[in-house]
């Protein structure tokens, strides 16, 4: 049976989907970790762990070559860049968990990340954005506010400089997508992404030397490591994978799209797991971050080649 490319890209938004509602759940393994090691510490081990866990899958792609692993120079000096932003991203998130908004403020990045990344793809690649596009844009930016319920915190709580990594993780992100995007021509997404967290790695590892991070391994609770092999292996190794190969496939304003899914799942699974009432302004804007995404994919033809 041959897959056609309308197939192909089915099962694609469908893993892509998935990848989102596991990213949501990071957001709760995160918050629940953010206080028990230093930050630096935690990015590193993350970043490591992840790309220990790309190794069996290179192992067995390529062993019963269920993917042309191809690779060239430039793929590697691109997964260079890329490797310091995903660095720096991660030190962001764990940054903004810990000093942000309480509770709901890591919302913020998946809420304006989507914005960043259509205002510079539009640069880089000179592409207007279309009236259904601006339509979802708005929806997803309303969404998320009222997922965060924005008028529930004072001025000084918005102002404080933990949100600030909020922002910056949500622009970093968008850079890296767009970077992977460019990168990921010149080489198999999976090995793209290897490299990329291994750079990634190892720049995190000269931010958390001081800790001895190597040595200290074994101060950190079972509950740590558990928390730490979910975030590194399921959400990084396979659904921040998925997302790069979204991005190579459909584009990095395409798929970026579907990180507004994230903050729905994220709510949700932090009612479920934290006991929090999703009130009708939450729920609201769940429906509208979902009515984004629709929007943003509504004509498949707008972003063939973006």
């Amino acid at each position: 049976m041959i897959k056609t490319k309308d197939s192909t890209e089915t099962v694609l938004i469908i893993s892509l989907i998935i990848a989102m509602l596991l990213w949501g759940t990071s957001w709760v393994s995160g918050k629940i970790i953010a206080d028990m090691a230093p930050t630096k510490v935690t990015t590193f081990y993350r970043l490591a762990i992840a790309t220990l866990s790309m190794l069996p899958i290179l192992f067995v792609v390529r062993r019963f070559k269920f993917v042309t692993l191809k690779f060239s120079r430039n793929a590697l000096l691109w997964s260079l860049p890329a490797g310091a932003l995903l660095a720096g991203y991660n030190q962001l998130f764990f940054l903004g968990l810990h000093n942000g908004l309480p509770g709901k403020g890591g919302m913020l990045v998946t809420t304006i990340n989507p914005l960043f990344t259509f205002l510079l793809t539009s640069l880089v690649f000179q592409q207007k954005l279309k009236v259904v596009q601006g339509m979802g844009l708005t929806f997803g930016l309303i969404g998320g506010l009222f997922m965060i319920e924005i008028w529930s915190f004072n001025l000084d709580q918005l102002l404080a400089s933990g949100n600030l990594y909020f922002i910056l993780a949500a622009f970093t992100w968008a850079i890296l997508t767009i970077i992977s995007q460019i990168g990921g021509r010149y080489a198999d997404f999976l090995l793209f992404s290897t490299f990329m967290y291994g750079f990634a790695s190892l720049i995190s590892y000269g931010f958390a030397y001081s800790y001895s991070p190597l040595k200290s391994m074994v101060i950190y609770s079972l509950e740590y490591w558990l928390h730490m092999a979910f975030l590194s292996t399921v959400v990084v190794s396979v659904a921040t994978s998925i997302f790069f190969l979204a991005t190579q496939q459909l584009g990095s304003s395409r798929s970026s799209s579907f990180i507004f899914v994230v903050p729905t799942s994220a709510m949700g699974l932090s009612a479920l797991y934290f006991g929090e009432t999703l009130s009708a302004p939450v729920a609201c804007g769940g429906v509208l971050a979902i009515s984004a995404v629709y929007l943003l994919n509504f004509n498949k033809e707008k972003a063939s080649s973006n």
